[in-house]
């Protein structure tokens, strides 16, 4: 991975909604994008594709989620064979971050900012994406 990489896309893949979060055009920023609710995983890759391209994006980061012992269970094989749908579909690289408590730590960050439970479901997936993307530049650095 290049150090002027600055154009990252994350992906929190679920079964019927995926949340999104991405860099602004200089890599400084980090923002939620509206989540994607589509339970179809060749529709969903054309959706991403879609974002992918209308942002300009250089590598999409998604979220797998290990077990508390760091083992790839049952929904993380079902993401990995996203992850593979991805990597046909999109014109750029796909890598992957360990997403464990991603969508605990959302919850936790929304809660904190005063939203209420049924606002916080409604962020929550593109929230969680935006902790997938801040694991992944704490990681690069």
């Amino acid at each position: 991975m290049s150090d002027a990489l600055r154009r990252i896309l994350a992906v929190d893949f679920g079964d019927s909604r995926t949340g999104l979060a991405a860099t602004d055009w200089t890599g400084s920023i980090t923002v939620p994008l509206p989540r994607i609710d589509e339970r179809d995983p060749d529709a969903l890759v054309r959706a991403i594709a879609e974002v992918v391209a209308d942002r300009e994006t250089q590598v999409v980061v998604l979220g797998v989620p290990l077990t508390v012992d760091g083992v790839v269970g049952d929904r993380a094989r079902r993401t990995l064979a996203f992850r593979d749908k991805l990597v046909k579909g999109l014109p750029c690289p796909v890598e992957t971050v360990d997403e464990s408590h991603s969508t605990d730590e959302a919850h936790e960050r929304l809660k904190q900012g005063g939203l209420k439970a049924s606002k916080r479901k409604q962020l929550a997936d593109s929230i969680a994406a935006l902790v997938i993307l801040e694991r992944f530049r704490s990681q690069r650095r």
